[in-house]
């Protein structure tokens, strides 16, 4: 619903659980989803995400010199997601060993430190394409989940493409390198991209980083090799993405396609 002259909001994206979506508004206007503030280019563009467990009603409102021009209400689909139950497994499999915890600690924190500086990014490279960073088989799912031994671990925030060791890995949108590390404990090799406004993709389990920290890179670039480094199970690409701290469904990317 909107009000005033002035409204003139375009979404493209579907409103969904781990999706993402691309709205052009008024240039020079603010704009606030339940009350928080989103990064928003002179232009008018701007994206939100939508978590995994989102809530189902948000309210993004459009204002223009400091007045509500459009009130636009979100209506965010569920998602269900496979729950795989496995007991009888060895206790050191299921959590880190004790004194791994401190090396895991530190690295999470580096990630989180590296992407946050995505929101210094005003550069909008997603807006330039959108291609896969890898072909083949997918052979883990956004949003699935394992309860180990009845304990739930963390759901699985990406997509797994299984493909053989030393296949390349190329960036699906310009951007620039926040991070590399040739062996972080759970992910192994892995990259960091930033992309503009805060949307970062993350590439895991790499055998080979062919790219520098601040380089700026073009989409179809040759950014890594396909490995099983870190704590995986056989090679493969684990892809990811996340906006702003809400870790979505890299298949929605799909709306940044020319």
């Amino acid at each position: 619903m909107s009000s005033g002259a002035h409204a003139k909001t375009i979404i493209r994206g579907e409103i969904i659980a781990g999706g993402i979506i691309l709205v052009n508004t008024l240039p020079g206007a603010n704009v606030r989803l339940d009350g928080e503030e989103i990064l928003i280019s002179d232009q008018g563009i701007f994206l939100l995400g939508f978590q995994r467990e989102p809530k189902t009603i948000q309210i993004l409102e459009i204002l223009y010199e400091n007045k509500i021009i459009e009130k636009i209400t979100l209506n965010v689909k569920k998602r269900s997601y496979n729950i795989q139950k496995i007991n009888g497994i060895e206790e050191k499999k299921v959590d880190p060993p004790q004194s791994f915890l401190d090396r895991i600690y530190l690295e999470r924190k580096s990630v989180k430190e590296s992407r946050n500086q995505a929101l210094f990014i005003k550069e909008l490279y997603y807006n330039n394409g959108f291609t896969q960073p890898a072909e083949g088989p997918i052979s883990g799912v956004y949003g699935s989940q394992r309860i180990l031994n009845g304990k739930a671990k963390s759901p699985h925030y990406g997509v797994d493409i299984a493909l053989p060791e030393g296949s390349n890995v190329i960036a699906p949108m310009d951007g620039v390198v926040l991070f590399t590390h040739n062996n972080l404990y759970f992910s192994g090799g892995t990259i960091i991209l930033g992309h503009g406004q805060g949307l970062t993709t993350s590439y895991l389990h790499l055998s080979k980083i062919l790219v520098k920290k601040d380089e700026v890179i073009k989409m179809g670039h040759l950014i890594g090799k396909v490995g099983s480094t870190g704590r995986a199970t056989g090679p493969h690409l684990h892809w990811g993405v996340e906006l702003n701290g809400k870790r979505l469904d890299p298949k929605y990317l799909s709306i940044f396609q020319k």
